[in-house]
């Protein structure tokens, strides 16, 4: 049974994709601007993580060769219980070694996604910074009314609540796109 599950876990990947990351967390996040923001979030998040799991691996080993073990009696009760101390100790250290190299995989896609975005967009002073929050917040909200639009035939309230929150000149520019009268294409304004 052991061998059968260690056999069918060789498939199995703890942590996203590099399929979800590109589509779901950073792709699925609006324009260039958001999704770069997204990737930033990300590689904060990851970064974290894994100069985390570094420092328990570091602990881990250091507690490895420490006084605990030296003073263990050798009867064969301590020598059992030490066994599976021992064998519980390297599912651990390899539990930790695993979550390094899947945190630092999805670490340095976020970082690889983040550096071409970065390409796109260019420098950001604040007032680019200005100009990019209101670009990538005007087409989440055309994204949004045109989602509604496609499932519901209509602009429904969550999304009017949320265009009703953009600066004047924003919800201006949105409901230019399915205003009474205007040429409505919801899948262009999803993106398709």
């Amino acid at each position: 049974m052991k061998k059968e599950i260690k056999r069918l876990l060789i498939d199995h990947q703890k942590n996203h994709s590099e399929f979800q990351i590109d589509n779901f967390i950073v792709g699925n996040a609006g324009d260039d601007w958001a999704r770069y923001k997204q990737a930033l979030r990300e590689i904060d998040s990851r970064n974290e993580i894994a100069e985390g799991l570094r420092d328990e691996l570091i602990l881990f080993d250091l507690a490895w060769c420490g006084p605990f073990w030296k003073r263990i009696a050798v009867t064969k009760n301590a020598r059992v219980r030490r066994a599976i101390r021992i064998k519980r100790r390297e599912r651990s250290r390899s539990a930790l070694v695993e979550s390094i190299a899947e945190t630092e995989r999805e670490l340095f896609r976020f970082v690889e996604l983040a550096i071409r975005l970065k390409e796109k967009i260019g420098e950001i002073d604040p007032a680019r910074r200005k100009e990019l929050e209101s670009d990538s917040w005007k087409q989440k909200a055309v994204r949004m009314a045109g989602i509604d639009l496609l499932i519901n035939g209509r602009v429904g309230s969550a999304t009017l609540e949320f265009i009703l929150s953009l600066p004047r000149q924003d919800r201006v520019a949105v409901i230019e796109y399915f205003k009474p009268g205007a040429k409505v294409d919801p899948f262009k304004m999803i993106g398709l």
